[in-house]
């Protein structure tokens, strides 16, 4: 499944790139597309802190708020394909940036031809990225549940946590949830995850320390889960082997 929302103030031009985007994306890939537009700001950022995962995303660029709106999507999908739709009347040095990372622009008022020229490379250029990732990688963990079938790449996992006879898949603002266990999640996922807890393995690459005395794994923005006294060991020797020589980042505190 592939995500995109698409934002622009101007309503009519939003809906139009909506259906446009719709067709092309049936033409060019088997996939399942998840498309959100909007045409109010307040919606937007609403939908951005659900924290659906994103792979695509089309902003109509006005002025210093879309700017502000493409720098905190940039902050939470790391990964995320903007294709811009820029008015004339904003400098280019505001919004091509390597903050903001556009993969493609298209500038207003725009003819036609113009429009399904631009969209369609940039579905076909990011479809393209998104099929040799796949293949290359191998870095998306699929879930299914009655959401339907979700592919979640392991970059974008802090933690996971078995209750409930469940399995919670954590996100940076979003949580995922499924029917497994810890055993067979751990079989799916790489070595980049480490079984702190009966109930948790976090994710190394989102490691920020561990305090030993806390018994607490602190990971990237804020978030912390329990290390408990039987995998202590294990996590300490995991780190060292990781760490020698390497540099890895965290802190065994």
């Amino acid at each position: 499944m592939v995500t995109m929302m698409i934002y622009g103030t101007r309503r009519k031009e939003a809906e139009s790139l909506g259906r446009l985007t719709r067709d092309l994306f049936a033409y060019l890939s088997e996939e399942e597309l998840r498309l959100y537009c909007f045409s109010a700001l307040d919606a937007a950022k609403q939908f951005l802190e659900e924290g659906t995962l994103l792979d695509l995303a089309c902003i109509g660029v006005t002025g210093g708020e879309e700017i502000a709106l493409l720098h905190q999507i940039r902050s939470l999908y790391a990964q995320a394909q903007f294709l811009l739709v820029a008015d004339a009347s904003i400098s280019p040095m505001q919004y091509l940036t390597p903050a903001i990372r556009a993969a493609s622009l298209l500038l207003y008022p725009y003819e036609e031809q113009q429009k399904q020229q631009v969209l369609r490379v940039f579905l076909k250029s990011c479809l393209m990225d998104r099929e040799q990732d796949a293949a290359m990688e191998k870095d998306f963990l699929v879930i299914e549940n009655r959401e339907g079938r979700t592919a979640i790449p392991f970059r974008q996992i802090y933690y996971i946590e078995v209750r409930e006879r469940k399995v919670f898949i954590r996100i940076r603002n979003k949580e995922y949830s499924k029917y497994d266990s810890m055993e067979h999640m751990l079989g799916l996922l790489p070595d980049l995850f480490v079984r702190c807890h009966r109930s948790f393995a976090f994710n190394m690459q989102h490691l920020d320390k561990i305090r030993l005395s806390e018994n607490t794994v602190y990971l990237e923005h804020g978030m912390m889960v329990p290390l408990s006294r039987s995998y202590k060991s294990a996590v300490k020797e995991y780190l060292h082997g990781r760490s020698n020589g390497r540099g890895e980042k965290g802190e065994l505190l």
